[in-house]
């Protein structure tokens, strides 16, 4: 198989990918996401399994329990069938079973704020009751609405193997936007990572560098496409190094959010660009927004376009 050839199947593969994890409470027949792939069913699963490393099933599986952990986190008050109904299991026992399978311990056991695994031994651990006491103050949440716009993205896959793929992915991206006769400051760039560390293993978690695009712009064999709907984000701005960029991500996730009176969307949480890494020197200090989509738990108002938390 040929690089064009191997990144067009990539490329089919991932929307089915984002259309999985975009409707994980609906009936994910091999009819209808074959159809998505362009492939024929007798053909879909073996070309799942060789890209993706799993098989349609074990992927819509871990996909739905990992999922329901990150329900059940992000909410400490949502009750365990909630979050087992959100992501299509027919019935509570079922999604137990599956989720002491998945994290050998069954949902009601798990303290919500510890991580489902560990994936550093260096990796500083922020919970509520350990949150360094500058934290609230130092990392300040503000509510901005994103608006809905078309973005070409190119998927790294097992995104925590080293630097090399993630820059690989990015200069794919700039390269292609350049070539179409982009200008990178007439657009935003965006880091979306599609599963959470704590929850997902290190070698399923993917990552998609994102550019805005005209809505006239099409996908070729080196880049997809998606429309990224209109949402109100949480926002944490920071400038800082990887370390810095983790406290964020602990303090937002599993300090800030529990205790806020928002949920989050059904979309990936976000870095959002204020410097180019090329420009702004590479991964020495990211100039960074972390943001992630929110709704209200309430029909209380909506914030103000800058809050504390």
């Amino acid at each position: 198989m040929t690089d064009i050839q191997e990144a067009i199947y990539l490329q089919r593969i991932n929307k089915v990918i984002d259309y999985i994890t975009s409707h994980l409470n609906d009936d994910l027949d091999l009819k209808t996401l074959a159809a998505i792939a362009g492939f024929s069913e007798f053909h879909f699963h073996r070309i799942f399994k060789s890209l993706v490393g799993e098989t349609l099933n074990q992927f819509v599986w871990r996909v739905r329990v990992e999922r329901a952990a990150t329900l059940l986190r992000s909410n400490p008050l949502m009750q365990i069938s909630e979050a087992s109904a959100a992501v299509g299991f027919e019935s509570l026992s079922g999604f137990s079973r599956a989720f002491k399978k998945r994290f050998q311990q069954s949902p009601s056991e798990w303290d919500r704020m510890i991580p489902l695994q560990q994936y550093d031994d260096n990796h500083t651990e922020y919970r509520i009751q350990t949150l360094p006491e500058n934290c609230g103050t130092r990392f300040n949440v503000y509510f901005e609405k994103l608006p809905r716009q078309r973005l070409a993205y190119v998927r790294v896959q097992d995104s925590y193997r080293g630097i090399e793929p993630i820059e690989a992915g990015y200069k794919q991206l700039i390269d292609w936007y350049l070539g179409k006769g982009g200008q990178l400051d007439q657009t935003t760039l965006y880091g979306m990572s599609q599963d959470d560390p704590d929850i997902t293993p290190l070698e399923k978690c993917r990552f998609d560098w994102c550019l805005r695009i005209p809505d006239s712009w099409q996908e070729d064999e080196r880049v997809s496409t998606r429309d990224f709907p209109e949402c109100l984000l949480a926002v944490i701005e920071f400038t800082g190094d990887l370390a810095l960029e983790s406290q964020v991500w602990q303090y937002f996730w599993r300090c800030w959010l529990p205790r806020s009176a928002y949920q989050p969307l059904d979309l990936p949480a976000m870095e959002i660009y204020r410097r180019y890494p090329h420009i702004a020197g590479w991964w020495q200090t990211f100039h960074l927004n972390c943001a992630i989509p929110i709704t209200r738990m309430t029909n209380t108002a909506m914030p103000q376009s800058q809050s504390n938390s």
